[in-house]
């Protein structure tokens, strides 16, 4: 009996084991942890989008503390790891010794950390991202920082002052040459003992010239009005149009450093750019979120130091105590506006970022190879062979011409809510459905099809 009673219980303890080793063994394998599993390629997105800005995927120090090692480093729970990345308010509200440590270590040197809108599995991403060094996700970064364009390229053409000076020498030759051979002629008559030509002014004698000369003449005067109605049209369409055009700023803001090397987002200092119809000029508070750290120019190149010292004057900053400096008056930066339409055109970033899904690169041009703010030309904006979807356009910058082509080549995307609602006004009808069905014969849908063309769509 007491064999038997042995022998049951230990096949039931092997069951019993085996069984809660199956078990641990699928619950390891159904969650890996916020550090074990993730997929890199999309956390390098995520990072870019939401990180980069201030953190290094490293352990270099940027505008807050590097990320490198985290898994190793992080002293609390993973959920409070993921809560504190969503909420770092409410992360610290929680009373967890490592996160007020953490806080309390960086706070003086450092900005408070925002807020992020993502999920758990975005977490996982970026993690996963982290934890790979950069040659493992390499075949999905963006090209190598280009040459820093500095200004523009193009030589001012000199040609008409050319024509002026060549112009003014052959009246020169021509009223030289009039008098010597007028004194030619009168040193031959006197020689023959013949009466002297009469005296007369250089304005007599080329009216006398023009009148032996007609048909020269003629042609030379049909010349010169042509060129002149030439250049009066050229100098017309040249209105309104500023490609190139780069003004001083009171502050040297270097998109390439901001932009390429540093993989700041557009959005982040514009920040209206996908709501509004403004693209919006960053704050002074937006600059510090990263210069409260960064207080020096690129590998302490002293230009870029005293660029960064106007900023601190401007907001009242102390760099040698890393302090605001008390009752002190912000003095507001006074940007020069660059891309300036006229008052009477109407234009949304939101409609073009947000409905649209244009690229800020399809309009502003290649940024992360400027210095400070330009209008790029056409020819430039259409080589960036990185940007997806680039449409060429052939007309010049910021023109009517300009908007209009684009309106024409632009292709819509079709399940966008706002021309999906567009759609469904057009079939509750006979006419709609009907100029519809004329819209979809050849398969391509354009913003000029859905009124990209109307008038009142850009004037009002």
């Amino acid at each position: 009996m007491k064999s038997i009673l042995f022998g049951s219980l230990w096949r039931y303890s092997l069951l019993s084991s085996v069984f809660t080793i199956l078990v641990l063994s699928i619950s390891i394998d159904s969650y890996g942890g916020i550090f074990d599993e993730g997929d890199p390629k999309s956390g390098m997105v995520l990072f870019k989008a939401n990180c980069a800005k201030c953190h290094d995927p490293g352990s270099k120090v940027k505008a807050a503390p590097g990320l490198g090692g985290i898994s190793t480093r992080w002293g609390s729970s993973e959920e409070l790891l993921v809560k504190w990345i969503q909420s770092p308010a409410a992360a610290r509200e929680t009373g967890d010794k490592y996160i007020n440590d953490m806080y309390n270590t960086y706070k003086s040197q450092f900005a408070d950390m925002t807020a992020q809108v993502i999920s758990e599995q975005d977490v996982k991403d970026i993690m996963a991202y982290i934890q790979n060094p950069p040659d493992v996700v390499a075949d999905t970064a963006g090209p190598d920082c280009p040459t820093i364009h500095d200004g523009p390229q193009e030589a001012e053409s000199n040609t008409g002052i050319w024509f002026l000076i060549l112009g003014i020498l052959f009246v020169i030759v021509a009223l030289s040459a009039a008098g010597i051979n007028r004194s030619l002629q009168n040193a031959i008559r006197e020689n023959d003992k013949k009466e002297l030509l009469p005296h007369q002014s250089y304005w007599d004698s080329s009216k006398q010239w023009m009148s032996k000369n007609k048909v020269f003449v003629s042609l030379i005067g049909l010349f010169l009005v042509i060129a002149g109605a030439t250049d009066l049209y050229i100098d017309a369409m040249g209105v309104g149009v500023y490609e190139g055009y780069e003004p001083d700023q009171p502050i040297a803001f270097n998109h390439s450093i901001h932009v390429c090397e540093n993989n700041i987002d557009c959005e982040y200092c514009h920040h209206s750019a996908r709501k509004s119809k403004h693209a919006g000029i960053p704050t002074t508070n937006v600059c510090m979120n990263c210069h409260k750290a960064i207080q020096e120019g690129k590998g302490g190149n002293e230009a870029g130091t005293a660029e960064i010292g106007k900023i601190y004057a401007a907001i009242g900053f102390d760099p040698e105590s890393g302090a605001y400096i008390p009752d002190y008056e912000e003095q507001p930066v006074a940007w020069n506006k660059v891309h300036n339409l006229p008052d009477h055109v109407f234009f949304s970033h939101a409609q073009h970022v947000e409905v649209g899904g244009l690229n800020c690169r399809n309009c502003h041009g290649p940024v992360e190879t400027f210095t400070v703010g330009r209008i790029s030309p056409v020819t430039e904006t259409n080589n960036q062979p990185d940007v997806a979807g680039l449409i060429q356009l052939s007309k010049p910058t910021l023109t009517m011409g300009w908007c209009i082509e684009c309106h024409s080549k632009a292709q819509i995307d079709d399940s966008n809510e706002y021309y999906v609602q567009m759609h469904e006004r057009m079939r509750s009808d006979e006419r709609g459905l009907e100029e519809l069905r004329s819209i979809l014969e050849d398969e391509v849908q354009t913003v000029k099809e859905f009124g990209g063309w109307e008038c009142a769509k850009c004037h009002y």
